[in-house]
C-alpha cells in the first residue's frame, strides 16, 4: 500500500517508458506498436525530438470519418499536437487539473526540457485511489 506521504509528485507515478513512432510512419506502424505494446498512445516524434501524440481516440476519429487507410496515411496527419505535459516535480492534483482542463487522458513528463515519462489517466486514478 502506497502512504500519502510516499507520494510526493507525478515522478513517483509516471511510467517511465515512452514508446513513440516518427511522424512520416504510417498510422499502421503505430497501431501495430500500440497492439504489441498493450499501450493506449504513441509519442509522435520529428527528428527525435516529440511533437505530437498519437492515441486510440485520434484513430477511431480516422476511422470514423471513413478515412481507413492505414497503409497509406502518415500518423502527423492525425496525431494530436501540441504535446501537453507538466514538470516531473507537479504534484497529482496538478496533473489531474491540467488533464482536466484539456480533456486528455494522457499527460507526458518533462524533466528538464526533456520529456522522461507518460502518465495515463487510469494510472493517476488507481494511485489516487491507493491513497484513500
Amino acid at each position: 500500500m502506497i502512504m500519502k506521504s510516499e507520494l510526493k509528485n507525478v515522478r513517483d507515478v509516471m511510467n517511465k517508458s515512452i514508446i513513440s513512432v516518427d511522424k512520416d510512419d504510417i498510422i499502421r506502424t503505430a497501431v501495430n506498436k500500440m497492439v504489441h505494446g498493450e499501450i493506449g498512445a504513441v509519442i509522435v516524434t520529428e527528428k527525435d525530438k516529440p511533437v505530437g501524440i498519437l492515441t486510440e481516440r485520434d484513430i477511431l476519429k480516422f476511422i470514423a470519418n471513413e478515412k481507413m487507410d492505414l497503409d497509406n496515411s502518415k500518423v502527423e496527419n492525425i496525431m494530436s499536437a501540441p504535446l501537453i505535459s507538466v514538470d516531473s516535480s507537479s504534484s497529482l492534483e496538478e496533473a489531474a487539473g491540467v488533464m482536466l482542463t484539456n480533456n486528455i487522458r494522457r499527460l507526458i513528463i518533462k524533466e528538464k526540457d526533456e520529456y522522461v515519462g507518460i502518465i495515463s489517466q487510469r494510472e493517476l486514478q488507481r494511485f489516487i485511489t491507493e491513497l484513500r
